[in-house]
């Protein structure tokens, strides 16, 4: 959760802290059904210097929320808390509950021990023998739980999500993970193999989720399957993070295909599968994947390496991938996505540092498309500065990047693209249309009419 910034808040003084009045939460007793709130405690004066003696200590649990409400005569200046050694820790947005009355709405205690309250009392004049009170409600449901392992069998599956750190491993079939929450009230974050969810607005825990293909939430649900290859096409041919739609689309496109997992098979199908070739063809044609890749074929060759390993090839790595297109055996339109292949499946021990390299790239590429839904960015990845964000990101990821710990810089970058793509140059291979912010229509290779997927 987050709150409206105490920085400006000066700390408690020593005075302070050793005259704070300690409040006692106790069980609380709801006059109608339904209340979220388990424990509570309230305080209540009449005494004209009220103002002077508002600061208040009670014991807090890590984890639980609090609601704190304060009254007085005229609007109480502002709720204040302060951690133990009095460093202020939030103050209330003002959304009063009507006038004479602030609340402090889901403040989720950052550990267990002494928190202080300073209830802001204003009661215009010292001696007005006016009433004034503090009211502190606690919900202890928002405690994750300890983590909750759910293994699922041979056929589809459906799990529900719980108030705790949900470990679930689908197994075989088209496994569903249902969440109670609208999908821009959690982050998804790819790491390996896993993909861990979170929400933002309630304290439930990290879910671990393992071969689960479909996440269902109250307005829309996220399909995984072929994410990964999609995304790694958007890697090895533009050097970026796939924009939502055009991550979708290919995703239905490579379902229709019955593609497989990895890149390797897929670039294993180029030369007997009609419709791969078509697809990966389109990638390679398109004037994005022929800004990054150019020149003759060693130079090309470089290219790749560069922008998908952030290395120049060795020597035998350089002679063997460009003989292959002299040769004819491999076409340059499906040379990107051999070259990741071959890096994926290479046992030394650089190549074992490229293919953590790839996977960790792919993981932070998927969590960049990710984010764009969770910060609703999805309209404004759109244009060549936008390309140039996820590339940079890109360029930052490493064999050792944990793309958990990563996931600050992957929110940075989404969050610093324009709120509107209006502007922007259209990235793709066709010429750009009458509006610089409309989607770019991606022609298959081979196909007399447009495809059906989009370019941002």
């Amino acid at each position: 959760m987050t709150y409206l910034s105490a920085e400006f808040v000066s700390p408690l003084t020593a005075a302070q802290i050793a005259q704070a009045r300690p409040l006692a939460l106790s069980k609380f007793v709801p006059p109608f059904a339904g209340s979220p709130w388990d424990l509570a405690a309230t305080a209540a004066t009449t005494s004209p210097f009220a103002p002077l003696e508002d600061v208040y200590a009670f014991t807090a649990v890590a984890n639980a929320t609090y609601d704190i409400f304060s009254f007085s005569y005229l609007d109480p200046y502002l709720i204040t808390l302060y951690d133990q050694s009095g460093k202020a820790l939030a103050v209330d947005r003002e959304s009063d509950a009507g006038y004479g009355t602030d609340y402090l709405a889901s403040f989720v205690a950052p550990y267990s021990g002494t928190i202080y309250v300073e209830a802001g009392w204003h009661q215009g004049t010292a001696d007005a023998n006016l009433a004034a009170s503090l009211a502190i409600y606690a919900d202890l449901d928002t405690i994750p739980k300890p983590s909750n392992t759910i293994n699922g069998g041979n056929g589809d599956d459906r799990f529900l999500d719980t108030r705790s750190a949900d470990l679930v491993n689908g197994g075989a079939g088209v496994d569903t993970m249902q969440y109670g929450g609208k999908r821009t009230d959690y982050d998804i974050v790819k790491s390996g193999a896993d993909l861990l969810v979170y929400s933002l607005v309630n304290n439930d825990g990290v879910d671990s989720l393992r071969s689960v293909e479909r996440l269902s939430f109250a307005d829309s649900v996220t399909d995984t399957r072929h994410s990964d290859l999609a995304q790694a096409l958007y890697v090895s041919y533009f050097g970026r993070a796939a924009d939502t739609g055009g991550l979708k689309n290919f995703q239905a496109r490579l379902s229709e295909l019955n593609a497989p997992a990895s890149p390797a098979e897929l670039s294993a199908r180029y030369t007997s599968d009609a419709g791969v070739k078509s697809l990966i063809d389109s990638f390679a044609s398109s004037t994005e994947s022929g800004a990054l890749y150019s020149g003759d074929n060693k130079a090309f060759v470089r290219a790749i390496y560069t922008n998908l390993l952030g290395r120049e090839p060795d020597q035998g790595g350089l002679d063997f991938w460009s003989g292959a297109i002299n040769a004819g055996s491999l076409t340059r339109a499906n040379a990107s996505l051999s070259i990741m292949a071959g890096a994926q499946g290479n046992s030394s021990t650089q190549g074992k540092l490229d293919a953590l390299l790839i996977g960790n790239k792919i993981s932070v590429a998927s969590n960049f498309t990710y984010g764009l839904e969770t910060e609703g960015k999805v309209g404004a990845y759109n244009g060549l500065g936008a390309a140039a964000v996820s590339r940079e990101l890109l360029k930052q990821v490493s064999a050792s990047t944990d793309a958990f710990t990563f996931q600050t810089q992957v929110m940075k970058a989404v969050a610093s693209l324009p709120s509107s793509a209006g502007g922007l140059a259209p990235i793709g291979d066709a010429p750009p249309p009458a509006h610089a912010d409309a989607p770019l229509i991606l022609l298959g290779g081979g196909d007399s009419q447009p495809s059906a997927f989009l370019y941002a």
